[in-house]
């Protein structure tokens, strides 16, 4: 057994796909399979459950997530507490965020804070799906995530903070029949009929059910389609290939070649760590992310 496969296992248990974990890893989908059956063969029990195209974990498999959770929280904090036992300072904080929002007036505050109490640190930040995030907490690529509530909520491991709301916008081509009139004069009625596009890594049923949830008081279920990742929700809304619903923070509203339009519709930013990880340098990330983050969203 190694760390790798340790890693593995549980980026598949948190997708619950042998696919999408290999599109995020970046590595091929034999590669992971094999690792992962390399692991079942020295536990001596199968960790997963496939069948009709659906991946879960068996009652064992639960069983060795808990366990390999624990190890790597406890590994962590072990190696940091050795670490100030010979005299070395824990150097690098990861933080991660949703991609696509404008972090302009959120991050150079977190470092400046951060990097003054602890001038030999470093702040390594990340902007990915939320996937990517909830597998970088759990495999321990990140110590902070900042990301929407309903994306975490299926993880007790997790320690959350609501840090605020968010406002949802539409956001529309400016070759689109209507990005001529006033957003103010129009509603989410008026784009019914168009293509409603999100990125493939959040498609599950919580992801479908929130977007319909946004339309129906405007009387209608989106068509949906669904693309690789947020740059290309961006790329296929600027053609007028379809719209899009973003968080009101979301950077590309500031396009030139866009429109975007508020709706009654809000959405709670959390900030998350995982349970069991607690030292100085994570209490005082911890404080500067929900003091920055909430202030930013009062705003």
């Amino acid at each position: 057994m190694n760390d790798l496969q340790i890693d593995y296992f549980m980026a598949v248990a948190t997708n619950l796909s042998f696919s999408k974990t290999a599109e995020e890893l970046y590595v091929s989908q034999p590669a992971i399979s094999r690792q992962i059956s390399q692991l079942e063969k020295e536990l001596g029990a199968k960790l997963f459950r496939r069948n009709n195209q659906k991946t879960e974990l068996t009652e064992v498999g639960k069983l060795y997530y808990e366990l390999f959770s624990r190890y790597k929280v406890d590994y962590l904090n072990t190696k940091i507490a050795a670490d100030q036992i010979l005299g070395k300072k824990r150097k690098i904080m990861r933080v991660g965020f949703l991609e696509g929002w404008d972090l302009f007036d959120v991050i150079p505050p977190v470092m400046e804070r951060y990097n003054e109490i602890y001038p030999d640190s470093e702040v390594i930040i990340n902007c990915c799906g939320v996937k990517d995030l909830s597998t970088g907490l759990l495999t321990n690529t990140l110590d902070f995530i900042v990301t929407m509530k309903n994306s975490i909520t299926s993880y007790p491991e997790l320690e959350t903070y609501d840090a605020g709301r968010t406002g949802k916008i539409l956001i529309y081509s400016s070759r689109h029949p209507l990005a001529d009139r006033d957003p103010e004069e129009l509603t989410l009625r008026d784009f019914r009929n168009d293509l409603f596009i999100a990125p493939w890594e959040i498609v599950d049923k919580m992801i479908v059910e929130a977007i319909s949830e946004y339309t129906r008081p405007y009387g209608f279920i989106p068509n949906l389609r669904f693309v690789k990742n947020h740059e290309s929700t961006i790329t296929c809304v600027r053609n007028n290939l379809g719209v899009t619903i973003a968080d009101d923070w979301v950077w590309a509203k500031g396009a030139d070649d866009l429109r975007w339009m508020r709706f009654d519709a809000s959405d709670t930013v959390s900030i998350a760590r995982m349970r069991m990880k607690h030292d100085e340098y994570m209490i005082t990330m911890s404080k500067i992310l929900k003091e920055v983050v909430s202030d930013y969203l009062a705003k």
